[in-house]
């Protein structure tokens, strides 16, 4: 693998000039490769703030790989700016919450020590009282003193997005959301997206339902082959 420019490095001159911007996302000419084989190449990409993002496309095509860069857990060549900061500076990580696919929970802490656990570790003591609201709304009020390995694949991503969305990012990851969740369950994470989106946060996250671009008000960005398009709507 080539070595990746850091998230945390000083910008190039243009870099620079789009910091000002401080109310978006913005990607410019990032690329991941495994094994010295392009998995994104040169992605630009905008992401205005009030908006919610589907990113579209086969399986394999890219999408998790984006998510995970912005997040800053690949390295990766180019420029990421979240709101002017880098995704592995401290103003950065404090930008975003990433929930993926398969999210990682601390099997020794309660439901309840994760909202503290959490609350804590971003520094947000008002965010305990919201992520237990969230997990109200997914149902999971009477679980909070339960470890969750004793829960299934959908209780435990309900979980993982309760905890996101108590932090109100300004920018929230999500990797493939809705395939674990009930019709009660989607419906909450939907109504959360789209007040987020009132609210001038971003959300961005992949996904395979094609009713959800309507259901969410949202653009759509289609990924193939590390290929990255153009925001559309």
């Amino acid at each position: 693998m080539s070595d990746p420019t850091p998230s945390d490095a000083a910008p190039s001159s243009g870099a620079a000039a789009t910091e000002k911007r401080n109310d978006t996302v913005e990607l410019q000419e990032v690329s991941v490769t495994f094994g010295g084989e392009a998995v994104l190449a040169d992605v630009d990409l905008v992401l205005p703030a009030g908006r919610t993002v589907l990113l579209r496309g086969p399986n394999g095509a890219g999408k998790s790989t984006l998510l995970r860069a912005i997040a800053g857990l690949l390295p990766f060549r180019g420029d990421i700016l979240l709101f002017g900061a880098r995704p592995r500076t401290l103003e950065g990580r404090a930008a975003f919450a990433f929930v993926a696919d398969v999210p990682a929970l601390f099997e020794d802490l309660t439901v309840r020590e994760h909202a503290a656990f959490v609350s804590r570790a971003y520094q947000r003591p008002d965010a305990e009282e919201r992520i237990e609201g969230w997990l109200e709304a997914f149902e999971l009020g009477d679980r909070l003193d339960e470890f969750p390995g004793t829960h299934s694949r959908g209780m435990r991503h309900k979980a993982a997005l309760a905890l996101a969305l108590g932090l109100e990012p300004g920018l929230l990851l999500l990797d493939e959301p809705f395939n674990t969740l009930d019709a009660d369950a989607r419906e909450t994470l939907s109504r959360a997206l789209r007040e987020r989106a009132d609210a001038g946060r971003i959300n961005l996250l992949s996904a395979h339902d094609a009713a959800l671009e309507h259901d969410l008000g949202a653009a759509v960005v289609e990924v193939r082959g590390g290929q990255v398009g153009a925001l559309r709507g």
